[in-house]
């Protein structure tokens, strides 16, 4: 007796400890833009996954600037103050980020297909008049994306076209990607089959206020989620001479279901837009604090005598930081796949109901 109750105490113990330790999530807050779901009841229960990349912040760059000049009425000068911060996410490779995007495409392959759903492959949509001049690409790889400190992962077995921006070149394509009528006439060309797209974004950061008055002054907050509608600065690379020295990176997790296509206007019938209405964050991976770098420049009140008056001089200052954010692998990996499955089901579970 004495040894069955030693044996219920010590699971009692290790079941809190497995709790207390276990992955948790802040609050899933979902919403949804639609219009024409009624028109799904008569259309095929078919489906084509046009796109599926899970979007990683890895670092970040900043930099802040705060010209000095004269004081008021000539008082004495100030120096320039300049400010940078670099924040890096520590310990993850390639193959964390591999893993995470696999993982969370096998489910969702697997909760169309349990739904009752038939997938059309790549090959098929390959053969449709919407993906002419497209490019062909395959799953897995891990690449950096076009937004300073993104890398985007696309899983193993995932097939899908994009339009090379080197053959069209990137203005055009951005004119087209404006007004992209891709995912309705595609499925019009596949007979109405639904057309999805998944864009998942992993930030680890998101900027802070922070007061300049006659200073340089950056600050930001580390935070894992998932997030809804997030706006971040970033230092620019490019010193061409048309481009901004500060790029603004926005992620916004997504996941959109398009059904046919009217013949006039070209829009489409039925749209599904999954979305969060607040970040989905993923706790007790990496801590959160605040993080700065602030610099002020030097002030010469006093000034030197000289034979043409007052000479003013002050030193510029400047601040330099780099931060590197231990992360437990593990916990990433298990937080994102968590955060990544619910987001997923939830808006896979409102969407197929339409089709009851």
């Amino acid at each position: 007796m004495k040894t069955k109750l030693t044996s219920l105490l010590l699971f009692v113990v290790l079941l809190f400890i497995q709790n207390v330790f276990a992955q948790e999530l802040g609050e899933f807050k979902p919403k949804e833009d639609t219009f024409g779901l009624g028109k799904l009841k008569s259309k095929p229960k078919k489906i084509y996954i046009s796109n599926f990349s899970i979007n990683y912040q890895l670092f970040n760059v900043k930099q802040k600037t705060n010209k000095g000049g004269s004081l008021f009425r000539d008082k004495g000068v100030q120096g320039d103050a300049t400010a940078e911060l670099m924040v890096g996410l520590g310990s993850l490779s390639e193959s964390d980020f591999q893993l995470i995007a696999n993982n969370l495409y096998q489910d969702f392959v697997s909760q169309i297909k349990s739904k009752g759903f038939e997938i059309i492959s790549a090959d098929v949509a390959g053969k449709t008049n919407t993906y002419e001049g497209f490019t062909k690409a395959k799953g897995p790889f891990v690449i950096a994306s076009d937004k300073p400190g993104i890398i985007t992962a696309v899983p193993e077995g995932f097939e899908f076209y994009y339009m090379d921006r080197s053959k069209v070149g990137k203005a055009l394509a951005a004119k087209f990607g404006a007004m992209n009528t891709t995912q309705q006439s595609l499925s019009k060309d596949l007979d109405d089959v639904v057309v999805v797209a998944v864009d998942l974004y992993v930030f680890f950061m998101k900027d802070v206020y922070a007061f300049q008055g006659n200073a340089a002054n950056i600050k930001i907050k580390t935070q894992l989620s998932l997030v809804a509608n997030e706006t971040i600065a970033a230092k620019s690379d490019d010193k061409g001479i048309f481009k901004k020295q500060v790029e603004y990176i926005t992620g916004a997790n997504t996941i959109n279901f398009t059904c046919g296509k009217y013949p006039i206007g070209g829009s489409a019938e039925s749209v599904y837009t999954g979305l969060l209405k607040k970040d989905f964050t993923i706790e007790n991976v990496i801590d959160e604090k605040v993080i700065q770098s602030y610099a002020k420049g030097a002030v010469d009140f006093v000034g030197t005598d000289t034979y043409f008056g007052k000479y003013y001089e002050a030193e510029n200052k400047s601040s330099a930081k780099t931060t590197i954010i231990p992360v437990d692998t593990k916990k990433y990996n298990e937080g994102v796949i968590k955060a990544g499955k619910e987001f997923l089901k939830y808006h896979l579970d409102a969407f197929s109901s339409e089709f009851k």
